[in-house]
């Protein structure tokens, strides 16, 4: 899902200045993989983890010091989905978007304690 968006979010933008032409099937394959990553991160926010460790960063992510960039995330994936007229703008936005889920994801994972 990620490398989807990264991929064909960076290439919507390239191709809108360079081969129009291709933007609309790149701005659905950057539609697919932000979709995936959508699904994919519910489920890691609702499934049970296995250790506590995992648990605590699961809850840094999304109630403590890293949600407001991890809700962001969310708001922009949903935001970029919404919008499949305006492909370069979704494109942005949900590259931004993934942006702030990584930033909220490894701060989150590297806040807990190793044992």
């Amino acid at each position: 899902g990620q490398l989807g968006i990264a991929g064909a979010g960076a290439l919507v933008v390239v191709a809108a200045a360079t081969e129009p032409d291709v933007v609309l099937p790149l701005a659905w394959i950057f539609a697919v993989a932000n979709g995936l990553h959508l699904l994919m991160v519910l489920g890691e926010i609702t499934l049970t983890h296995g250790t506590a460790h995992a648990h605590l960063a699961l809850r840094a992510m999304t109630r403590g010091q890293y949600a407001s960039y991890f809700w962001i995330s969310v708001l922009f994936g949903i935001v970029a989905l919404a919008a499949p007229s305006l492909p370069i703008a979704s494109a942005v936005v949900g590259l931004l978007g993934l942006l702030a889920y990584e930033h909220a994801y490894v701060q989150a994972g590297q806040s807990v304690p190793l044992a």
